[in-house]
């Protein structure tokens, strides 16, 4: 209920905006983008069969809005929602057209159960318009595909469908086949509103097959589940169904209660079913001997079957009204509404022949397309055979002596080039490690040996700084400040950090990939240890004392996450190995 109420809102807000030339539709989708085209969808979805035109309109907006914000996800719900409302609309190349397209977007994005769907409503499409055969293919394509991703729903939903096709073959062995897979499967899902639909259709299986107990009782389920979900038109249809059961059992007046609640609840919300209702009744009171109120609703059954233009409805009135108006004697009218009978009739015999034509005529041109297409495509193919063919011996006999004799030499110079070229290179590289490597290990040894005097003559003032001397005293404590700042300058480590990167030129660059939460202090104590130098080494470098050295190790450990008895070197070394190789 919340999510219809406040997709009205949203509708009602963009339609202000129109209005007002105030709503401007991006080029780039965000969320609000995405929630309008669903909402317009969802809007067209509940409004496909009451109201097909402004479904489409709808469908049409999202449509628009989904292309300019390119998202393919809303285009293809809005094919489909077009697909179905045009296909209510009896306007199928439209609705195929659209249902096409939406599936060719679904495949681009990846949407299987997108595709599904829209297989499904194509062989629904195909069903309205009795082509059987063709729906029942796109039903299978639809049934593999869901087996094949395990979208059990779908898989039922599916199932129910194909049944449906094979009770109007007649074919009711195959048709309960399905049903009752569909129902086994929505009883596992527990999937109240699928065995609704199930119980129905096996309620209707079972009626046709003269089992009127067995038939009951499926549809006293299906009654109760629409009841318990609140589905008003499809509780309407239900009690139109017990009716038309206790009808057959000549039960008439269990019939007429059933029939006039299912017509209460209906109240005119579905036009075709409100037409059946009273073709129903109708039928009830005729066989009841009640004829003028088997007229009422005869006549009833008639005006709608026009208004929505319903040949097949019409053809049931006109069949009543000639019955009942012969049984009163009227047989002028009864005669008329013959007359009219065998006129729609004709019409519908017509609408058959001309449905017939058109789809042999689509298979004849089909066939023949495919037969131009493999023609053309074999011509081709010679064509561009014979004319390689040709071409490649010209070229063979006109250069094959040439770069036998060429190719040879120009490899042979080639190589030699290569190799010295190669040779001079890794010379040159071994040369720069080399001197890098020297400068490397002369500016640590002189850090160490500054770090060692300065550490030496710190303790000298020190001692001095015991003797009982005022002024000395203040002079000297002044000089152990500078030793003590000359440990926390970081032009030694700048320097240091300069030749490093000239050996090493990706190993800080790895270990801030893989740990960017390391402290400068951090950086410098993983290029030590990648050094393999001692603690102490390590300790005088970094003017802290070597039990700091360890702690600083160890910290340094838990956030590598590496265990204590794991060398630290190796590890260094491992992650710079890593990184060249990953570059190469």
């Amino acid at each position: 209920m919340g999510k219809k109420i406040s997709t009205v809102i949203l509708l009602l807000i963009v339609c202000w905006g129109k209005s007002q030339g105030q709503i401007n539709i991006p080029t780039k989708p965000t969320l609000s983008d995405t929630t309008l085209v669903h909402a317009l969808i969802d809007s067209s979805y509940e409004l496909s069969f009451a109201d097909p035109d402004r479904a489409i309109r709808f469908a049409e907006q999202a449509l628009e809005i989904a292309k300019k914000i390119d998202y393919p996800k809303g285009i293809a719900k809005a094919h489909r929602e077009l697909g179905y409302s045009n296909g209510v609309k009896g306007n199928f190349e439209t609705a195929l057209n659209h249902h096409e397209k939406g599936i060719s977007y679904n495949q681009k994005s990846g949407d299987t159960l997108g595709i599904i769907s829209q297989l499904n409503d194509i062989g629904n499409l195909y069903k309205t318009q009795t082509q059987y055969d063709t729906a029942l293919e796109y039903f299978f394509q639809a049934i593999e595909l869901s087996e094949a991703n395990e979208l059990d729903r779908a898989t039922a939903s599916i199932s129910g469908n194909i049944g449906l096709v094979y009770f109007e073959l007649d074919n009711e062995e195959r048709a309960q086949k399905f049903y009752e897979r569909a129902l086994e499967i929505n009883r596992r899902l527990d999937n109240r509103h699928g065995m609704s639909i199930n119980y129905n259709n096996l309620g209707l299986l079972y009626g046709d097959q003269g089992k009127y107990e067995q038939a009951l009782e499926y549809h006293f389920q299906a009654l109760k589940m629409r009841r318990d979900l609140e589905y008003i038109i499809r509780i309407a249809n239900s009690l139109n169904n017990i009716g038309r059961i206790y009808m057959q059992q000549n039960n008439y007046s269990e019939a007429i209660n059933y029939l006039n609640r299912a017509l209460k609840r209906n109240d005119d919300r579905d036009p075709d079913l409100t037409s059946i209702i009273h073709e129903n009744l109708a039928k009830v009171y005729y066989f009841s001997e009640r004829n003028d109120s088997a007229l009422i609703h005869a006549k009833k059954t008639l005006m709608l079957s026009q208004d929505f233009g319903s040949l097949l409805g019409e053809k049931v009135g006109h069949k009543l009204l000639s019955d009942i108006y012969s049984t009163l004697g009227d047989y002028k009218k009864a005669f008329l509404h013959q007359k009219k009978l065998r006129m729609v009739e004709d019409s519908i015999l017509n609408k058959e022949k001309s449905q017939q034509i058109n789809e042999l005529q689509t298979k004849y041109e089909a066939a023949q397309k495919e037969k131009e297409i493999a023609l053309l495509e074999k011509e081709n193919q010679r064509k561009t055979f014979m004319r390689n063919a040709v071409m490649a011996g010209l070229v063979m006999v006109g250069i094959i002596g040439f770069l036998i004799y060429n190719r040879q030499r120009l490899k042979i110079n080639k190589n030699r080039t290569e190799l010295e070229n190669i040779r001079l290179k890794e010379k040159q590289l071994e040369n720069d490690l080399e001197f890098k490597n020297k400068q490397l290990t002369t500016h640590s040894l002189h850090l160490v040996q500054k770090n060692e005097t300065m550490k030496e003559l710190k303790h000298k003032i020190n001692s001095i700084c015991q003797q009982d001397n005022g002024d000395i005293n203040r002079a000297l404590q002044k000089l152990r400040n500078m030793v003590d700042y000359s440990f926390s300058l970081d032009d030694d480590w700048k320097q240091f950090r300069l030749y490093f990167e000239e050996v090493h030129t990706v190993f800080f660059k790895a270990l801030n990939e893989h740990y960017p939460d390391l402290t400068p202090n951090e950086l410098r104590l993983s290029a030590l240890a990648k050094l393999n130098l001692s603690i102490k080494e390590t300790a005088t470098i970094l003017g802290i004392t070597p039990e700091s050295v360890k702690t600083a190790r160890y910290r340094l450990r838990k956030k590598l996450d590496i265990e204590t008895e794991e060398n630290l070197t190796e590890f260094m070394m491992e992650i710079e190995k890593r990184e060249i190789e990953k570059s190469s």
